[in-house]
Protein backbone atom coordinates (compact mmCIF):
# COMPACT_ATOMS: atom_id res chain seq x y z
CA UNK A 1 0.00 0.00 0.00
CA UNK A 2 1.29 3.11 -1.19
CA UNK A 3 -0.55 5.37 1.32
CA UNK A 4 1.68 5.59 4.74
CA UNK A 5 -1.25 6.55 7.09
CA UNK A 6 -1.69 4.83 10.42
CA UNK A 7 -5.36 3.57 11.02
CA UNK A 8 -7.21 4.97 13.99
CA UNK A 9 -6.66 8.37 12.67
CA UNK A 10 -8.43 11.48 10.64
CA UNK A 11 -7.67 11.74 7.01
CA UNK A 12 -8.46 14.44 4.49
CA UNK A 13 -9.34 12.61 0.98
CA UNK A 14 -9.13 15.36 -1.95
CA UNK A 15 -10.21 14.11 -5.67
CA UNK A 16 -7.83 14.43 -8.26
CA UNK A 17 -9.23 12.95 -11.21
CA UNK A 18 -12.60 10.93 -11.90
CA UNK A 19 -11.95 7.11 -12.70
CA UNK A 20 -12.92 5.92 -15.45
CA UNK A 21 -14.01 2.76 -14.09
CA UNK A 22 -17.47 1.82 -13.33
CA UNK A 23 -15.91 -0.20 -10.19
CA UNK A 24 -13.39 2.18 -9.06
CA UNK A 25 -16.18 4.93 -9.42
CA UNK A 26 -18.08 3.08 -6.89
CA UNK A 27 -16.11 2.42 -4.84
CA UNK A 28 -14.94 6.24 -4.39
CA UNK A 29 -18.69 6.64 -3.78
CA UNK A 30 -19.10 4.25 -1.19
CA UNK A 31 -16.30 5.27 0.50
CA UNK A 32 -17.06 9.00 0.65
CA UNK A 33 -20.82 8.11 2.02
CA UNK A 34 -18.37 7.78 4.98
CA UNK A 35 -17.86 11.17 5.90
CA UNK A 36 -19.63 13.18 9.02
CA UNK A 37 -21.08 15.43 6.63
CA UNK A 38 -22.42 13.84 4.24
CA UNK A 39 -24.14 11.04 6.78
CA UNK A 40 -25.48 13.66 8.48
CA UNK A 41 -27.21 15.18 5.10
CA UNK A 42 -28.41 11.57 4.23
CA UNK A 43 -30.23 11.24 8.09
CA UNK A 44 -31.94 14.74 7.19
CA UNK A 45 -33.07 13.66 3.65
CA UNK A 46 -34.80 10.15 4.97
CA UNK A 47 -36.71 11.92 7.41
CA UNK A 48 -37.75 14.45 5.22
CA UNK A 49 -38.93 12.65 2.67
CA UNK A 50 -41.19 9.71 3.76
CA UNK A 51 -42.31 6.67 2.62
CA UNK A 52 -46.19 7.30 1.35
CA UNK A 53 -48.23 3.84 1.72
CA UNK A 54 -51.35 3.33 -0.38
CA UNK A 55 -53.42 0.41 -1.22
CA UNK A 56 -52.85 -1.84 -4.22
CA UNK A 57 -54.27 -5.39 -5.05
CA UNK A 58 -55.88 -5.01 -1.43
CA UNK A 59 -52.49 -5.02 0.02
CA UNK A 60 -50.64 -1.88 1.28
CA UNK A 61 -47.91 -0.71 -0.83
CA UNK A 62 -45.01 1.66 -0.06
CA UNK A 63 -43.42 4.37 -2.25
CA UNK A 64 -40.08 4.81 -1.42
CA UNK A 65 -38.25 8.42 -2.80
CA UNK A 66 -35.11 7.55 -4.58
CA UNK A 67 -31.85 7.73 -3.19
CA UNK A 68 -30.01 11.12 -3.90
CA UNK A 69 -26.44 11.45 -5.07
CA UNK A 70 -24.68 13.42 -2.04
CA UNK A 71 -21.45 12.09 -3.14
CA UNK A 72 -18.99 14.37 -5.84
CA UNK A 73 -16.53 12.78 -7.67
CA UNK A 74 -15.39 15.26 -9.61
CA UNK A 75 -11.73 17.22 -9.29
CA UNK A 76 -11.61 19.29 -6.43
CA UNK A 77 -14.27 17.47 -4.40
CA UNK A 78 -12.50 17.15 -0.29
CA UNK A 79 -14.17 14.57 2.02
CA UNK A 80 -12.65 13.76 5.70
CA UNK A 81 -12.85 10.24 6.87
CA UNK A 82 -11.26 8.15 9.31
CA UNK A 83 -8.54 5.64 8.19
CA UNK A 84 -9.46 2.14 8.79
CA UNK A 85 -7.67 -0.35 7.70
CA UNK A 86 -10.58 -1.01 5.32
CA UNK A 87 -10.84 2.30 4.03
CA UNK A 88 -6.96 2.45 4.25
CA UNK A 89 -7.28 -0.28 1.88
CA UNK A 90 -9.85 1.36 -0.47
CA UNK A 91 -7.88 3.78 -0.49
CA UNK A 92 -4.74 2.67 -1.82
CA UNK A 93 -6.39 0.92 -4.80
CA UNK A 94 -7.38 5.03 -5.56
CA UNK A 95 -4.21 6.43 -5.19
CA UNK A 96 -3.78 7.51 -9.30
CA UNK A 97 -7.41 9.37 -8.32
CA UNK A 98 -7.22 11.00 -5.32
CA UNK A 99 -4.84 12.72 -2.30
CA UNK A 100 -4.54 11.73 1.03
CA UNK A 101 -3.15 13.64 3.96
CA UNK A 102 -3.46 13.62 7.37
CA UNK A 103 -6.31 16.23 9.09
CA UNK A 104 -5.73 18.80 10.79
Amino acid sequence: MAIDLDPGQWVEVKVISEPKSAAKLKTMERIFERDRKVTAERKRLTRSRPVTTHIRGGRPWADRPARLPLVKTKPGAKYRLFASVDILRDLGSLQKHIEVRPAK
